[in-house]
């Protein structure tokens, strides 16, 4: 929104890290979501779905299509100022298994972001496995930041 690219004007942010971002673009993606035909149906119906937990249990999750649009950003428009020659770097780490929000938008990032480094950890879902990722996440995210402000180990 228009607050980043302020920061970027007041040279205030230098970086930020993405972590298991959704890229949406209304342009190009034809679905803003991923519910099924019965339930997209139900959900403009009623104005909400329940949905069971991706991960397992008896979880339910109450959508609403004002959820939908909260959550449904026009990232082309969000990011539009990284798109170009911005000074402001950017690291996506993200899961190559990730059930919840597809790699393909990891990728998505590092195409459309100029001053982008991508890092994908092989094998990791959404939540990276609970704390199976975490020494990995957090030495790209310390090296990423020492690299971004010129800081010796």
């Amino acid at each position: 929104s228009g607050g980043a690219s302020e920061l970027e004007k007041d040279a205030v942010c230098k970086c930020f890290v993405n972590l298991s971002g959704w890229y949406s673009d209304p342009k190009v993606d034809t679905s803003t979501n991923d519910f099924s035909e019965d339930e997209e149906a139900e959900l403009y119906l009623k104005g909400f779905v329940d949905l069971q937990s991706p991960w397992g249990g008896d979880k339910v999750f109450k959508a609403t299509l004002q959820d939908l649009s909260d959550t449904v950003p026009n990232t082309a428009e969000e990011i539009s100022y990284l798109t170009k020659d911005s000074s402001v770097r950017v690291l996506t780490i993200h899961g190559e298994e990730d059930e919840g929000v597809p790699v393909k938008n990891a990728y998505r990032f590092d195409e459309e972001i100029a001053n982008h480094k991508l890092h994908v950890i092989p094998k990791a879902r959404h939540n990276y496995n609970g704390l199976m990722f975490v020494d990995e996440i957090t030495s790209e995210i310390a090296s990423f930041y020492k690299s971004v402000y010129d800081i010796e180990s």
